[in-house]
């Protein structure tokens, strides 16, 4: 008897202790749980977020090598500057040596056929040569 009123008397010590422990701690437990949900949905964000900023630097970086292909530095804009120019340098002395090419070309055809007649006019006044000179 004494052990079964121990028995009783124990349980009904964990009846009255029951509501008094379990609430908070299902409180206590309810609130983790919220916490460690709110802390995984924040970590999937943060991981989210991280990934849309690689992305853009991966995308930034893309368009600064496209920039960078598009636009020279100083220095390699003047070298580029400097080779145009002496092309164009080279392309005005080969126009040059045509023009005078033409021009030694078709002043030498006058030349030559005022040539010839001045040399068969001057040797028919000294009465030199003949009608055949300066051909």
């Amino acid at each position: 008897m004494l052990g079964s009123q121990a028995v009783e008397s124990s349980g009904l010590f964990v009846a009255l202790v029951t509501p008094l422990i379990a609430v908070p701690l299902t409180a206590i437990t309810f609130y983790l749980r919220s916490l460690r949900e709110q802390q995984q949905s924040g970590f999937a964000g943060l991981v989210q977020r991280i990934e849309t900023v690689e992305r853009s630097v991966l995308e930034l970086r893309g368009i600064t090598s496209e920039f960078n292909r598009d636009y020279t530095t100083k220095e390699e804009w003047l070298r580029e500057c400097m080779l145009a120019r002496q092309t164009l340098e080279q392309l005005r002395a080969a126009t040059v040596r045509l023009e005078a090419v033409a021009a030694m070309a078709t002043s030498g055809r006058a030349m030559g056929t005022a040539s010839r007649s001045w040399g068969v006019q001057t040797s028919d006044r000294s009465g030199i040569g003949g009608s055949d000179t300066g051909g």
